[in-house]
């Protein structure tokens, strides 16, 4: 995985290449062995070489924060649209490592990617953990707009292909875009989405980690 971490190029045929292999590794079905906390991540930058992550661990399905963890990163991966898994993975890793988690919510895409392995599928994939992507913008393939209602979805294809899911988290708001990230199924992956979105639009997990992100950031611009 090592060339996943610290990608050789910048190349984009190659790295494609190795977007494909995790994509190879990818398991699409639940392995989460109980469902007692769940940790929500996601990523802020001040600068283009500066960003801060951030990650919160919560107990499942109270999500009463249990701990929390921040650190800045220097990032030396640029920004490339569809590519953002060779600039975030190892911050991502880094801000986990200490938190551990039944499973992890990335603010990210995960299946629902062109190469079908986006940052929350390689996150699954390095830690060898369960991840979902919920994304707030579809980053490929198509989907009915699901009904007004909260708990409404429809499936997201990228031609015959299901990709993920479009969900409604609040009654009249934009959806979001969930998607399997490693070790999950879809239809967990919605109900999970779901159930920690009790409030707002975003699920709690990645909402209060964006929170973090975005205050430490703000704390040292």
């Amino acid at each position: 995985m090592l060339r996943i971490l610290k990608p050789p190029t910048t190349d984009l045929d190659e790295l494609s290449k190795i977007q494909r292999k995790v994509a190879e590794i990818i398991v699409k079905r639940d392995e989460i062995r109980g469902l007692n906390t769940i940790a929500g991540c996601d990523i802020s930058f001040s600068k283009k070489d500066r960003a801060y992550a951030a990650c919160v661990l919560l107990k499942y399905p109270s999500l009463k924060e249990i701990d929390n963890k921040t650190i800045e990163v220097g990032v030396n991966f640029p920004y490339i649209p569809t590519f953002l898994a060779f600039r975030e993975l190892e911050p991502m890793l880094r801000v986990t490592k200490d938190l551990k988690a039944d499973i992890y919510m990335v603010d990210a895409q995960g299946l629902a990617h062109p190469r079908r392995a986006g940052l929350a599928s390689h996150l699954g994939v390095v830690m060898d953990r369960p991840t979902l992507g919920v994304a707030k913008s579809r980053l490929c393939g198509e989907a009915e707009p699901p009904s007004d209602e909260k708990g409404s979805y429809s499936l997201l294809k990228d031609g015959r292909e299901v990709i993920g899911a479009v969900v409604r988290t609040r009654t009249g708001v934009n959806p979001v875009y969930v998607s399997i990230g490693h070790k999950i199924s879809l239809e967990r992956a919605i109900e999970i989405t779901l159930n920690t979105s009790p409030k707002y639009k975003l699920p709690e997990p990645i909402r209060a980690a964006h929170k973090l992100a975005t205050k430490a950031m703000k704390g040292r611009s």
